[in-house]
């Protein structure tokens, strides 16, 4: 059962991504405005220009919490955009002049091949290659502007949050716990890019470790790897090397692990596999992308996987979303538009919204971290027997709302009316209800 989202202490004020956590640049931290003409005033100095100019743009996406930075060769401009709370904000517009010079610096710090422009490529960056001190993921890409240039910002594990910490309601929370104390079956999370599924994973895992102590043996298959555990045997895709989740997970079951994490269910061989390992008295944790909790079954079985192995195997499906928070510190009460008060307004006629207005704490984007909405299924008795008879999704959806599951919808509107967030930001990450 999945209980809504609840203010309990300061739990919910900690978002997935939270600002207040990354350490401050030791350069002068800038507000987003300030960026660009600083930016340009570094490329128009000195041989070092380029340098310069790249460490202050990663490293004021590190003190403005950014997932992502995004460097992307326009007609005329080299774009800089950084990406907050999941989304993209424009930062600055850079002289194609400097285009190639940044695009050379960012491939030699992510010990890429620099003349290499015409075929994608991957890299790191070190910690100690900027001023900010994380490691960062690269990615490039080669467009008809150029190369076009993706900067994840990583993490450290000591940045983990632990499961109390991620927004889900308490009953959630609690249930998640119990399944991960089944000594067999599978655990799967299911949502779009980016919606926090791999925080919850690693919260779990996290969770394992500090009540499982030393007697549990972890193994994880990620692709790629980006935090890193203590006591946990992880091990990274290389499908040049024939390291896959399929080869990577038959290795493995050989091996003798208690809990396997497998990063994402991506083919049918992976998900029988999976599947026939949480049957033989491991405990496996997953992803697979899918809507909604009941989405998940109607994909696996469209897979090929048969019904009894599902029914036997799969203990709980979490469907999970990221939302924006409200800035505490600019809230404000407010009427939204007729349309989204005659899709979000049910029952809420004495129970008005609340967004922020914008103000120097969230750089007057009015929205200040994010938490996390949860849609948990768990298979009863009566789910699986329904499992059986390959059902429709809404036939599941109408089983696991007589066992009192409450949908992603559900949970959003219910932090919408504790002032958490917005109708218009669950009308962003959330599919549209089932208006009856």
């Amino acid at each position: 059962m999945l209980t809504a989202v609840t203010l309990r202490g300061n739990r919910m004020e900690k978002p997935i991504t939270d600002k207040e956590s990354f350490p401050r640049s030791p350069q002068e931290a800038l507000p987003l405005e300030a960026i660009q003409p600083r930016l340009k005033e570094l490329l128009e100095t000195g041989d070092t220009r380029a340098t310069l100019a790249v460490d202050l743009a990663l490293t004021q996406a590190v003190y403005h919490g950014a997932s992502d930075v995004h460097f992307e060769p326009w007609t005329d401009s080299l774009a800089l955009r950084f990406r907050i709370d999941g989304i993209l904000h424009d930062i600055a517009h850079l002289p194609d002049a400097h285009k190639a010079r940044i695009t050379a610096r960012i491939k030699v710090m992510a010990q890429m091949v620099v003349y290499q422009k015409d075929q994608p490529q991957d890299g790191r960056i070190p910690p100690d290659q900027t001023s900010s001190g994380y490691s960062m993921r690269v990615a490039t890409f080669p467009t008809i502007n150029g190369e076009k240039i993706v900067v994840r910002i990583l993490g450290t594990s000591k940045q983990l949050l632990e499961l109390d910490d991620l927004g889900f309601g308490e009953d959630l929370t609690d249930s998640l716990r119990l399944l991960i104390r089944r000594p067999q079956g599978v655990i799967l999370l299911t949502g779009p890019s980016s919606s926090g599924k791999t925080t919850t994973i690693f919260a779990l895992l996290r969770e394992l470790l500090r009540t499982q102590q030393t007697t549990t043996h972890i193994v994880t298959i990620e692709d790629p790897v980006e935090y890193r555990l203590d006591r946990v045997t992880q091990i990274q895709i290389n499908p040049r090397t024939g390291v896959t989740f399929q080869n990577a997970l038959r290795s493995i079951l050989r091996q003798d692990p208690e809990v396997i994490m497998v990063g994402e269910i991506r083919d049918v061989e992976t998900a029988r596999m999976a599947i026939q390992a949480g049957l033989t008295g491991h405990l496996v944790i997953s992803t697979i992308h899918s809507g909604t909790a009941c989405g998940v079954f109607a994909r696996l079985l469209d897979m090929g996987i048969e019904p009894y192995l599902l029914a036997s195997s799969i203990t709980g499906v979490l469907a999970q979303r990221l939302a924006r928070m409200n800035c505490p510190d600019c809230l404000e009460v407010y009427t939204p538009t007729p349309d989204l008060i005659s899709r979000f307004g049910r029952g809420t006629k004495r129970r008005p919204y609340k967004r922020g207005k914008g103000c120097s704490r969230c750089q007057n984007i009015g929205y200040r971290g994010r938490t996390a909405l949860g849609e948990q299924l768990l298979v009863s008795q009566d789910i699986a027997s329904l499992i059986l008879t390959h059902p429709t999704i809404s036939a599941l959806q109408e089983a696991a709302a007589a066992e009192n599951m409450l949908t992603l919808f559900d949970v959003g509107l219910e932090a919408a009316h504790q002032g958490l967030t917005t109708p218009e930001e669950l009308a962003r990450i959330l599919p549209p209800p089932d208006i009856t």
